[in-house]
């Protein structure tokens, strides 16, 4: 048997019969030591379990500070207790976007909500809740950077900064604006103490605080100039010790930035920019989220106008520079999946909170929960074409490299109530990727069954085979690779992941 090149991300190009790898619900991994049996393993992602449900919907935001952690429910701002119950703090302004939240720094003492064009402000010492009076125009974000509250005015290329340590006062003489670029400021992002003014139309320019002004103290970075600007204010976020975002220039939109000191850097590919362009509003209503978990640092991107309405959740890992997905399995709609119901963080109590998009529901995010809320977690993974110059191919077995033996333990059971194995589905399809076999479904080995060997025979012939897997079961999955035994001739059709992500870094 060949080794398959079976694992990588999700790489549906313009023509599926280039390429239509897709990756649901698992994330590969870099084998960092070289020697293992496989380069790139793939693993399965978290699920979700209630954490506390907020009386107000949607959760629009989350918050950590000092321990503390403020999520905003639909028109409440409340305080999450680490016991999973929510106290409510005061009325914010709803109009069913996400806000932004921050803290007034190294005082701590302040969280700053920006709701529906208006700024509230919860004391956390005196537990007071304050209505910042209006401003110099309409706030659009907040942010806070070296001692400072700054909020972006929407429709403008101003931004407005607070009274030092203090967002509840608002001086008008504070008003900044920009001048290096002419287009509106569509977002503003603070990061190594300074801060990212994004413009829309394809600009964006680093300020740092000089002190020279009371009122307006931040002037602008010389040569931190950059010739891309945000098309989706909300996608903005600061992993990997950079920002990221999606955005563009007036040549076009549609990109994922990063970036690399003063310069920007595409992330995204040929195949997710396709892909998010075919979305009825393209890439402008991305949501976006980072966190860490198992040393991957991911930046969680949700696209509400995706599948009809259903949603898309697009996932970048800063620590293989590779893409996968992420959906809620609905079994219905366009793909089956929705989004997947998480689209605001935070990391609070020892663990990951997040927020969801469609209901109150904050829930604790964990690679150890096995499905989302109750929910089984279908994942798949639909790997490379399988063609030697359009040659015959004859398939006369195929094996998926995998931990077996894991099934829980009472087992899972049929239903006429007998044990059963996990079961692993594959399929295949001859046309490369538009119609699809029946499901030939396999067990994966009950509890302790380690020599289980994950495997189909006779499997015909094709000139062009693309292979998927699917799993469901309540397990942790692990995917380590693919092997077949095919004729005549039948080789690695690809190079392994490993050896093309070297080729490109």
């Amino acid at each position: 048997m060949a080794r398959f090149s079976f694992c990588g991300p999700t790489y549906q190009s313009q023509s599926i019969i280039a390429d239509c790898q897709r990756t649901f619900n698992f994330y590969p991994e870099s084998d960092e030591s070289g020697q293992g049996k496989s380069q790139m393993p793939m693993y399965c992602t978290p699920g979700l379990a209630l954490f506390v449900e907020l009386p107000t919907n949607p959760v629009r935001g989350l918050l950590e500070i000092n321990g503390r952690a403020f999520g905003v429910g639909g028109s409440k701002l409340y305080e999450i207790l680490s016991g999973g119950t929510a106290t409510e703090l005061g009325d914010v302004g709803n109009d069913g976007n996400p806000v932004t939240m921050v803290t007034n720094g190294t005082a701590g003492n302040q969280v700053c909500v920006c709701s529906a064009g208006n700024l509230y402000v919860f004391n956390l010492k005196t537990s007071t809740f304050t209505i910042v009076a209006p401003l110099e125009g309409t706030p659009s974000m907040v942010e806070w950077c070296d001692g400072y509250g700054i909020a972006l005015l929407a429709n403008s290329n101003k931004f407005q900064v607070s009274n030092l340590e203090d967002m509840t006062t608002w001086n008008p003489l504070g008003v900044q604006q920009v001048s290096v670029f002419p287009e509106n400021v569509g977002a503003i992002k603070q990061a190594f103490r300074q801060l990212f003014v994004l413009g829309i139309d394809g600009h964006a320019q680093i300020y740092y605080d000089s002190g020279a002004n009371q009122y307006t103290p931040f002037d602008v970075i010389s040569g931190a100039f950059m010739e891309q600007g945000i098309s989706a204010p909300n996608s903005i976020c600061v992993l990997d010790n950079t920002p990221f975002w999606i955005g563009g220039n007036k040549n076009g939109v549609g990109i994922a930035w990063r970036a690399n000191g003063y310069s920007p850097l595409r992330i995204s590919n040929h195949a997710i920019e396709t892909a998010w362009a075919t979305y009825p509003q393209g890439s402008a209503d991305a949501v976006g989220y980072a966190y860490i978990d198992q040393g991957h640092t991911f930046w969680v991107l949700r696209f509400p106008s995706a599948n009809g309405g259903q949603g898309a959740t697009w996932v970048y890992d800063a620590a293989t520079q590779m893409w996968h997905e992420r959906g809620y399995w609905i079994q219905q709609g366009v793909t089956g999946y929705s989004a997947h119901l998480s689209t605001c963080h935070c990391y609070a109590f020892g663990q990951h909170l997040v927020g969801d998009w469609n209901s109150g529901n904050i829930y604790t995010m964990s690679i150890t929960i096995l499905d989302d809320n109750g929910q089984p977690i279908r994942r798949f993974r639909r790997a490379p074409h399988i063609s030697s110059e359009q040659q015959r191919i004859f398939h006369q077995q195929m094996q998926i490299d995998m931990e077996v033996g894991d099934g829980p333990s009472p087992p899972l059971v049929d239903a006429n109530g007998d044990p059963r194995d996990p079961q692993v589905m594959l399929r295949w399809s001859d046309d490369g990727g538009r119609s699809w076999s029946n499901e030939h479904w396999i067990g994966a080995g009950q509890v302790g069954t380690y020599r289980t060997r994950v495997l189909w025979n006779r499997l015909g012939s094709s000139r062009d085979r693309v292979y998927e897997m699917a799993v469901s079961d309540p397990i942790t999955w692990r995917v380590v690779d693919a092997y077949l035994k095919a004729s005549p001739g039948f080789t690695e059709p690809t190079e392994r992941y490993a050896k093309q992500v070297a080729k490109m870094t």
